[in-house]
């Protein structure tokens, strides 16, 4: 399997489909129309709102942990440093990198985990560009400004954290990726490759 996504123009109808049972990303770009699996009737509350809103007022019951709250932040600081200004597609194509280290025995078990991995020093700082995801120890601050791409990213973030076992996976269960504007790494080998979505390659190591 070798998708293609991106660069599609701005006349394509962009949405991330959704059956009944599965709540629209709302207003956000997309170059590709993902189809999430069936949700079975079983998986509704009483109450559906309690599932979809974000607010002091009404918290999604899975979301509603301070674990959670601290998983979702890191997976929305990840979609902002990696893929901010990509369409919903890329977006969810970084995410999804993240989501199958977490289920693979050979990486860390959380979000946090997996995003935060790096060699450290004594002290427990991450050493200066030796972590797994870039942006991490580049040396910049890790504190996205207020901005409409990183409320865009939180709100995804929170949409993926609740439905995360119901999408299918577009990158066809890679474990990692790079820039299409740096050189292939030497772990990037061609039979490897799973998907080019956006500014990224795909991989399946």
């Amino acid at each position: 399997m070798f998708l293609t996504f991106g660069n599609l123009g701005s006349n394509i109808e962009s949405s991330i489909t959704s059956n009944e049972y599965v709540q629209p990303i709302p207003n956000l770009a997309t170059a590709a129309t993902i189809v999430p699996n069936d949700v079975p009737r079983n998986v509704l509350t009483s109450r559906p709102e309690e599932r979809f809103y974000w607010g002091d007022d009404i918290i999604p019951i899975e979301l509603a942990t301070e674990d959670n709250k601290k998983q979702i932040m890191c997976m929305a600081k990840n979609i902002f440093f990696e893929a901010a200004t990509e369409s919903t597609a890329g977006q969810l194509a970084v995410t999804q990198v993240v989501l199958n280290r977490v289920k693979s025995k050979y990486f860390p078990n959380t979000v946090c985990g997996v995003i935060e991995e790096a060699k450290r020093h004594a002290n427990g700082l991450p050493k200066r560009d030796q972590c797994q995801f870039s942006w991490y120890c580049d040396g910049r601050g890790d504190e996205p400004r207020e901005s409409r791409l990183w409320t865009h990213a939180q709100e995804l973030a929170k949409h993926i954290f609740l439905y995360k076992d119901k999408y299918i996976d577009i990158t066809d269960g890679a474990t990692h990726y790079h820039a299409k504007y740096i050189d292939d790494p030497r772990w990037a080998r061609a039979d490897r490759r799973t998907a080019t979505i956006d500014q990224h390659r795909f991989f399946r190591l």
